[in-house]
């Protein structure tokens, strides 16, 4: 299998021009990433390390899992060894293309990228979504920050899709996880209601009411304020 390199080249320079080109050889797992956090990545790594290693106890080789509001792929390509197949979901088209491009240097023959959001049978069609970060974080369908600029997005549900054999679902699509849920539940049924790691930024009572009608119980995650596992008995 081939390994990759990045050639970067100078924006000002012609293509022609080999000076300063700069080659980087890629061997193992590449997360491309937003520039503007880069010290927080040199100094710490991924955003969420410690969540990502806690989830993998839920995934098994055997099952699917799906990662909603994927971004550049961090919780994708961390898991992919993990479980059978990987289904990444990521709107913004930008933040997209730099999921892709990882899961591509990453060498992940199981994740399955797609450009579409998810949400209820009442949001289903073209949607506007609006950005509010230029490093593709916290956009949504719903306006709660200035917004810097606005993209036309898909939205479709997630039971249109119809995955089964899933053991893990992560979801964290701005104030969106209540239209989510409700648009999954023939494929929650089909695969016996699995856990699902959420996230919640403020009271939610109706997001709250909706898992525990299906008897999901909600469990705070230690150190993580915003971020609760839903678990079926």
């Amino acid at each position: 299998m081939c390994d990759y390199f990045i050639l970067s080249k100078p924006r000002e320079r012609e293509t022609n021009r080999d000076t300063q080109n700069q080659i980087i050889c890629l061997s193992e797992k590449v997360y491309i990433l937003p520039k503007n956090n880069i010290t927080y990545y040199m100094n710490h790594g991924l955003f969420e390390k410690d969540l990502i290693e806690w989830c993998k106890q839920f995934c098994r080789k055997d099952q699917n899992i799906l990662d909603i509001g994927a971004h550049t792929g961090t919780y994708s390509i961390s898991l992919s060894d993990n479980c059978k197949h990987v289904y990444a979901f990521e709107p913004q088209k930008m933040t997209y293309y730099a999921l892709c491009g990882s899961i591509a240097l990453s060498k992940c023959k199981n994740v399955t990228c797609m450009n579409v959001g998810l949400g209820s049978e009442e949001q289903v069609g073209i949607q506007t979504l609006n950005i509010v970060s230029t490093d593709g974080g916290g956009s949504s369908l719903h306006m709660n920050h200035p917004v810097l600029e606005t993209e036309e997005i898909e939205i479709k549900t997630l039971d249109s899709f119809n995955i089964e054999n899933i053991g893990f679902i992560k979801i964290d699509v701005e104030e969106n996880e209540l239209q989510t849920l409700q648009g999954s539940q023939t494929t929650l049924k089909k695969s016996n209601y699995p856990k699902i790691l959420f996230e919640m930024n403020r009271e939610n009572p109706e997001l709250l009411g909706f898992l525990k009608d299906l008897d999901y119980t909600i469990i705070p995650i230690r150190n993580c304020n915003n971020m609760f596992l839903a678990s079926h008995p």
